[in-house]
C-alpha cells in the first residue's frame, strides 16, 4: 500500500483519509488506489476522528458565518434529514459545495456536510433538476 512509501502508519493511527479532514472521505481499504484526482492523504487519530455528541441547534449562525456562499446550512441539512426537496430547494442545496467549513465549527455537533451530501443523493433527479 501507498502508506508504506510513507513510513507506514503510528499505532494511534484511527483513520486514513482520502483528501483533507473537512472535505475527504474515509477509505475502507488502505490499497486503495491513489490518483492525481486524490489532493492528499491524511492519517487521523483517535483524538482526531472522536465525534461530538449532537445536541439540537442553537442558533448560533456560526454556519452562515463561515459558508463561503453564505447559504443557511442548518436549514438545508434539516430539509435533507426529513426528505423535504422542495425546502431543501428553498434553500438552494444544490449550490453547497459541500466545502465542510459549516459542520467544522457547529457546536451543536450536527453533521451538516454528511446531511447535505445524502440529501443531494437522495433527491429523486426530477427534484434536482428542477423538473
Amino acid at each position: 500500500p501507498f502508506i508504506d512509501y510513507c513510513g507506514g502508519l503510528k499505532a494511534n493511527a484511527a483513520r486514513v483519509v482520502a483528501g483533507g479532514p473537512m472535505m475527504g472521505f474515509a477509505l475502507g481499504d488502505l490499497n486503495s488506489p491513489v490518483t492525481k484526482g486524490t489532493s492528499g492523504v491524511t492519517v487521523l487519530t483517535d483524538d482526531d476522528v472522536r465525534c461530538p455528541v449532537e445536541t439540537n441547534c442553537v442558533r448560533c449562525g456560526r454556519c452562515v458565518d463561515v459558508c463561503p456562499l453564505r447559504l443557511v446550512p442548518t436549514r438545508i441539512a434539516l430539509a435533507c434529514r426529513h426528505r423535504d426537496w422542495d425546502q431543501a430547494k428553498r434553500y438552494y442545496v444544490d449550490a453547497c459545495m459541500e466545502c465542510g467549513c459549516c459542520g467544522y465549527v457547529c457546536p451543536a455537533g450536527i453533521p451538516l456536510v454528511q446531511l447535505i451530501r445524502m440529501g443531494k443523493a437522495q433527491m429523486p433527479r426530477s427534484q434536482a433538476t428542477g423538473n
